[in-house]
Protein backbone atom coordinates (compact mmCIF):
# COMPACT_ATOMS: atom_id res chain seq x y z
CA UNK A 1 0.00 0.00 0.00
CA UNK A 2 1.05 3.43 -1.44
CA UNK A 3 1.79 5.55 2.45
CA UNK A 4 0.78 9.11 2.46
CA UNK A 5 1.57 9.50 5.73
CA UNK A 6 1.98 8.59 9.21
CA UNK A 7 1.89 9.97 12.85
CA UNK A 8 2.66 9.38 16.10
CA UNK A 9 -0.83 8.60 18.18
CA UNK A 10 -1.74 8.00 21.30
CA UNK A 11 -0.60 8.13 24.78
CA UNK A 12 3.00 9.78 23.20
CA UNK A 13 1.24 12.11 21.01
CA UNK A 14 -0.72 13.28 23.36
CA UNK A 15 2.40 13.50 25.93
CA UNK A 16 0.65 11.08 28.84
CA UNK A 17 2.96 8.28 28.04
CA UNK A 18 4.43 6.44 30.70
CA UNK A 19 7.61 4.06 30.67
CA UNK A 20 5.58 1.08 30.32
CA UNK A 21 2.99 2.53 27.31
CA UNK A 22 3.22 1.21 23.37
CA UNK A 23 3.91 2.74 20.53
CA UNK A 24 0.81 3.79 18.45
CA UNK A 25 1.30 4.61 14.80
CA UNK A 26 -1.43 6.44 12.58
CA UNK A 27 -1.01 5.34 9.00
CA UNK A 28 -2.75 6.71 6.29
CA UNK A 29 -2.58 5.18 3.00
CA UNK A 30 -3.55 5.91 -0.96
CA UNK A 31 -5.32 2.90 -1.13
CA UNK A 32 -8.84 3.06 0.11
CA UNK A 33 -11.25 -0.28 0.35
CA UNK A 34 -13.59 1.71 2.60
CA UNK A 35 -12.21 -0.21 5.88
CA UNK A 36 -9.00 0.97 8.28
CA UNK A 37 -7.25 -2.12 9.62
CA UNK A 38 -5.83 -1.99 13.76
CA UNK A 39 -2.63 -4.18 14.59
CA UNK A 40 -0.94 -4.83 17.38
CA UNK A 41 2.63 -6.57 16.81
CA UNK A 42 2.71 -10.12 19.04
CA UNK A 43 5.04 -8.13 21.88
CA UNK A 44 1.90 -6.03 22.45
CA UNK A 45 4.21 -2.68 22.42
CA UNK A 46 3.47 -1.40 18.99
CA UNK A 47 -0.09 -0.96 17.81
CA UNK A 48 -0.93 0.47 14.07
CA UNK A 49 -3.85 2.37 12.59
CA UNK A 50 -4.07 1.86 8.81
CA UNK A 51 -6.60 3.62 6.84
CA UNK A 52 -7.39 5.10 3.92
CA UNK A 53 -7.63 8.26 2.80
CA UNK A 54 -11.12 8.97 1.93
CA UNK A 55 -12.18 6.73 4.72
CA UNK A 56 -9.70 8.70 7.10
CA UNK A 57 -10.82 12.34 5.81
CA UNK A 58 -15.01 10.92 6.13
CA UNK A 59 -14.00 9.76 9.68
CA UNK A 60 -12.13 12.80 10.78
CA UNK A 61 -15.22 15.32 9.14
CA UNK A 62 -17.69 13.50 11.03
CA UNK A 63 -15.56 13.67 14.71
CA UNK A 64 -13.65 10.45 15.19
CA UNK A 65 -11.57 11.79 17.49
CA UNK A 66 -8.76 9.75 16.61
CA UNK A 67 -8.47 10.74 13.07
CA UNK A 68 -9.19 13.75 13.93
CA UNK A 69 -5.90 14.11 15.91
CA UNK A 70 -4.35 12.14 13.11
CA UNK A 71 -5.46 14.98 11.29
CA UNK A 72 -4.11 18.10 13.33
CA UNK A 73 -1.04 16.02 14.47
CA UNK A 74 1.83 17.95 14.24
CA UNK A 75 3.99 14.92 14.68
CA UNK A 76 3.27 13.90 10.81
CA UNK A 77 6.02 12.29 8.70
CA UNK A 78 4.81 12.52 4.94
CA UNK A 79 6.18 10.29 2.43
CA UNK A 80 6.75 11.34 -0.95
CA UNK A 81 3.38 10.20 -3.00
CA UNK A 82 1.69 12.20 -0.09
CA UNK A 83 2.40 15.80 -0.97
CA UNK A 84 -0.45 16.42 -2.71
CA UNK A 85 -2.29 16.12 0.23
CA UNK A 86 -0.92 17.59 2.79
CA UNK A 87 -1.74 21.16 1.81
CA UNK A 88 -5.04 20.23 2.53
CA UNK A 89 -5.38 18.38 5.08
CA UNK A 90 -2.74 21.70 6.96
CA UNK A 91 -6.05 23.84 6.22
CA UNK A 92 -8.63 21.84 6.99
CA UNK A 93 -10.74 22.81 10.01
CA UNK A 94 -13.46 20.40 12.10
CA UNK A 95 -16.38 21.62 13.70
CA UNK A 96 -20.25 21.47 13.28
CA UNK A 97 -22.99 20.49 15.58
CA UNK A 98 -22.48 16.40 14.96
CA UNK A 99 -18.87 16.81 15.31
CA UNK A 100 -19.77 18.13 18.54
CA UNK A 101 -22.59 15.79 19.87
CA UNK A 102 -19.86 12.70 18.97
CA UNK A 103 -17.14 14.47 21.03
CA UNK A 104 -19.93 14.99 23.87
CA UNK A 105 -20.85 11.43 23.76
CA UNK A 106 -17.56 9.89 23.64
CA UNK A 107 -16.48 12.30 26.83
CA UNK A 108 -19.95 11.05 28.62
CA UNK A 109 -18.69 7.45 27.68
CA UNK A 110 -15.42 7.62 29.08
CA UNK A 111 -16.32 9.50 32.30
CA UNK A 112 -17.59 5.91 33.84
CA UNK A 113 -14.53 4.44 32.82
CA UNK A 114 -11.01 3.47 34.90
CA UNK A 115 -8.65 6.36 35.41
CA UNK A 116 -7.00 6.08 31.90
CA UNK A 117 -10.69 6.27 30.08
CA UNK A 118 -11.09 9.58 32.33
CA UNK A 119 -8.10 11.31 31.48
CA UNK A 120 -8.93 10.54 27.87
CA UNK A 121 -12.25 12.39 28.50
CA UNK A 122 -10.66 14.96 30.07
CA UNK A 123 -8.30 15.49 26.84
CA UNK A 124 -11.43 14.91 24.69
CA UNK A 125 -13.30 17.91 26.34
CA UNK A 126 -10.11 20.53 25.87
CA UNK A 127 -9.52 19.42 22.14
CA UNK A 128 -13.97 19.47 21.72
CA UNK A 129 -13.93 23.26 23.34
CA UNK A 130 -11.10 24.27 20.71
CA UNK A 131 -13.27 23.16 18.25
CA UNK A 132 -16.27 24.61 18.84
CA UNK A 133 -13.78 27.84 18.74
CA UNK A 134 -11.19 27.23 16.19
CA UNK A 135 -12.20 24.55 14.06
CA UNK A 136 -8.99 23.11 14.79
CA UNK A 137 -6.36 22.05 18.02
CA UNK A 138 -2.61 20.17 18.47
CA UNK A 139 -3.19 17.00 20.29
CA UNK A 140 -0.08 17.14 22.15
CA UNK A 141 -1.10 18.74 25.63
CA UNK A 142 1.15 21.50 26.88
CA UNK A 143 2.42 20.92 30.60
CA UNK A 144 -0.48 22.79 32.11
CA UNK A 145 -2.96 20.54 30.15
CA UNK A 146 -1.12 17.43 31.93
CA UNK A 147 -1.70 18.71 35.28
CA UNK A 148 -5.19 19.67 34.45
CA UNK A 149 -6.02 16.17 32.81
CA UNK A 150 -4.41 14.25 35.87
CA UNK A 151 -6.04 16.11 37.90
CA UNK A 152 -9.82 15.97 36.79
CA UNK A 153 -9.27 12.36 36.12
CA UNK A 154 -9.44 11.78 39.22
CA UNK A 155 -13.06 12.22 39.84
CA UNK A 156 -15.56 9.73 38.16
CA UNK A 157 -18.84 9.39 36.45
CA UNK A 158 -21.62 12.06 36.45
CA UNK A 159 -19.55 14.62 38.75
CA UNK A 160 -16.97 14.76 36.02
CA UNK A 161 -18.99 14.72 32.81
CA UNK A 162 -21.08 17.37 34.97
CA UNK A 163 -18.06 19.31 34.67
CA UNK A 164 -16.72 18.36 31.06
CA UNK A 165 -20.10 19.17 29.66
CA UNK A 166 -21.22 22.66 31.46
CA UNK A 167 -19.62 24.99 29.48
Amino acid sequence: MTELFRTVHGSRLYGLNTPDSDYDQFIVTMEDNGKSSHRVDSSGRFDTVRVGWRTWLEHAESGSHQSVEALFSTRKTWSDGGGWLQPMVENMYITGPDVIHKYKRTITKFCYGPFKKRRHAVRLSLNMRDLRWRGRFDPQLTTAQIYYVNHMAQYEGGELADWLLND
